[in-house]
This record gives structure tokens, sequence and C-alpha cells, in this order.
């Protein structure tokens, strides 16, 4: 701004300077001509600078609200879609994997310990866990707010996942009953009875091996080079435990399952690619470095 306002003085000085000199050559020298000129220069530079002022105003309050706006988006990106993109990511593989393991709490509360996690929770009795909590309302409502068509997605994800734990508690109820309860305890004590080391005896409650049929699409893996009494009580008595799942209501369920969860892994796949995409637009416009939108990486 000084550098500007020398100039155009600078400018202004050296126009007067030539008119006096003009007027001094021809004999004439006009005050009154040099006055009236001398304030058109400085009226002008006064229009020029302010103009200047003007613009300048307008650009740092512009960079300050864009900031602002930077910081409230960067939440939702922090907040919103890129836990978003983790948890499909997640869901997709444990579906993928055969890893889904439904559980009912002691609370009564019943859910998925792993594979489908809702975004929602807004049931007085479930589920065990979701994707967003109450603290980040505010930006999720501004994220679902702009793009409806995301809220949508987002519904039918949780509306699918409902319906897996409505088919889960028929299985439930089909397979846990004091008589199975009874006869697991009887197959943990002939199991240990001929182990001397504490450490190789099965400790686990018998709802372990219930969860265990009752989850069809999970495959009970063992730990690499780990000792694991559970796994190994349930290899050598998982044929037995298995045939209660082999009844006609059962296996209809079986096929609905496996039905919902391909259902679910095709919404998967599309609520990753419309995330993904927000998220990169976002990144683009405001510049955000790989740490601001995925605080956590490699950690």
């Amino acid at each position: 701004m000084i550098y500007l306002l020398i100039g155009i003085i600078g400018l202004g000085l050296g126009f007067i300077s030539c008119l006096i000199w003009i007027t001094y050559v021809s004999g004439e020298l006009n005050w009154d001509s040099i006055n009236t000129l001398s304030n058109i220069v400085l009226v002008f530079a006064l229009v020029i600078v302010t103009s200047w002022y003007a613009s300048e105003v307008k650009r740092q309050t512009g960079l300050m609200v864009k900031d602002q706006k930077r910081h409230k988006i960067l939440e939702e990106v922090q907040l919103v879609l890129t836990p978003s993109i983790n948890s499909i990511k997640s869901e997709i593989k444990a579906i993928q994997n055969k890893k889904i393991f439904w559980h009912r709490h002691t609370s009564g509360e019943y859910g998925f310990d792993n594979g489908p996690i809702p975004f929602f929770n807004n049931k007085p009795n479930g589920p065990i866990r979701s994707v967003f909590d109450g603290e980040i309302s505010g930006a999720l409502s501004d994220v679902l707010e702009k793009f409806p068509d995301l809220k949508r997605l987002f519904t039918s994800h949780d509306s699918l996942i409902d319906e897996l734990n409505q088919l889960y508690v028929v299985i439930e109820k089909q397979i846990k009953t004091p008589e199975l309860i009874g006869r697991i305890e009887e197959l943990k004590e002939k199991f240990n009875e001929n182990i001397d080391n504490s450490s190789l005896k099965v400790q686990n409650n018998p709802r372990l091996f219930v969860e265990y049929i009752i989850n069809l699409e999970y495959l009970v893996n063992r730990t690499q080079n780990s000792i694991e009494p559970h796994i190994d009580f349930w290899e050598e008595n998982k044929d037995e435990l298995n045939k209660l799942r082999d009844n006609a209501l059962i296996l209809k369920i079986g096929v609905q399952i496996s039905s919902k969860l391909s259902q679910l892994t095709n919404l998967d796949e599309t609520i990753l690619k419309s995330v993904e995409k927000i998220r990169e637009d976002y990144r683009k416009e405001y510049n955000f470095r790989d740490d601001e939108v995925e605080p956590f990486r490699g950690i």
C-alpha cells in the first residue's frame, strides 16, 4: 500500500513539475491551473488507494470466511466421512472373510461384535455399537443435509443390519436352550477330566460355544502359535454341536442371511464410492493434507 501511494504521489508530482516547466517556459505561471491539477491528481490518488484498501479488506474477509469454512469442513471429514469409509471397508472385509459375529449382552442388547456396524444408534435397546455418536451430531447433520442421497444410503444400510439382527434372534431362540448349555457343560467336563495342566483346560462359559453355533457366517480360527483350549474343545466337538443347525428353519434362515449379506456388500460398495468422492472433492477444494484427512494414519 505504501509503495503504491508513493508511486501515485511521485507520478502526480512529476506531472505537476512538467506542468510548471511548461508554463514557466511559456513565460506564464498560472497558479490556479497548477492548484487545480494538483487537486485532481491527489483526488485520483485517494480514489485509487481507497479502492485498493476496500479490495484488500474484502480479500482478507474472504480468506477469514474460507478459513472458518475449512475448519468446519475438516470436522465433517474427520468425524463423519473418514470414519464412514473405514467402517465400510472393515465391514466388507469381515463379510468376505466370514468374520460376522453376532452377540447378545447380559443387558439384553444384541448386535454384531464384529462385522456389520450401523451408522446410527437411535434405538433404546441397541445396537451394541455404531459408527456415529451424539458428540458429532453437528457435523453429521451438516453432511446429511448437504448430501441427502447419502442419508438415504446410510438408512438403507442400517435397515439391512436390523433385518440381519432379527434373523439371528430367531436362530438364537432355536439353539440357545438350557438343554444345550447342559450338554456343553458335560462335554467340557469330559474334555478337561484327563488334562492336568489347568492352562490347557477349557474355562469358557458354555454360552460362547452356543454363539459359535448361532453364528453361521463366522469361521472359528486359531491364533497362530497360541494356546487356546476353547479352540481345541470346539474342533473336537463341533461336528456334534453343529448338527443343531441342521433343521429346516435354520437352513432357510441361513439362505436369507447369505442373501442379506450379499445385498449389504453391494450397498457398502455404493456407499464407499459416494463417501470417497465427497471426501476427495473436499480435499482438492480445501487443500487438506493426508494427516488431516486421516489423522490417525500410521499410528
